[in-house]
């Protein structure tokens, strides 16, 4: 079975730019709402996914009126409270003063969190990100 990456991201053009780096070996499950990926990751809880790609402003495309007030930190909660420690995340958020926030909850709670704002993430910065959860994930 296919390593499952949890892309949470809601502008189309990058979406399109994140899956396209991930290799054929793994499969990006996107979440296009900060509401979707809560609900995700309550459906999928512990070790689904090998890794989580979090963006913190997602109100581009709101699945319910409850998306328009929620973004990545209502996101970093639910992963607090439903995803095994070890899912390695990479925050990509271009959000200068809520990217922080998040990497540090998430750090606090034990999470390996890395940091790479999209407008300098690269394909090899993400591709050496993935390595770093195949080891994680490999037995």
């Amino acid at each position: 079975m296919k390593m499952r990456i949890l892309i949470i991201e809601d502008d189309p053009a990058r979406e399109e730019k994140l899956c396209s780096w991930v290799p054929v070996d793994m499969k990006a499950v996107i979440a296009r709402s900060a509401g979707t990926a809560i609900g995700i990751l309550k459906r999928d809880r512990g070790k689904v996914y090998a890794g989580i790609v979090l963006d913190h402003d997602l109100d581009q495309r709101p699945a319910s009126e409850t998306d328009r007030f929620m973004c990545g930190k209502d996101v970093a909660d639910a992963i607090i409270v439903n995803v095994s420690k070890d899912i390695p995340i990479l925050i990509h958020s271009i959000n200068e003063s809520q990217a922080p926030v998040m990497q540090t909850t998430l750090e606090e709670a034990g999470f390996a969190v890395e940091r790479i704002p999209m407008d300098i993430l690269t394909r090899e910065s993400f591709n050496e990100w993935l390595g770093y959860v195949r080891e994680t994930c490999e037995p």
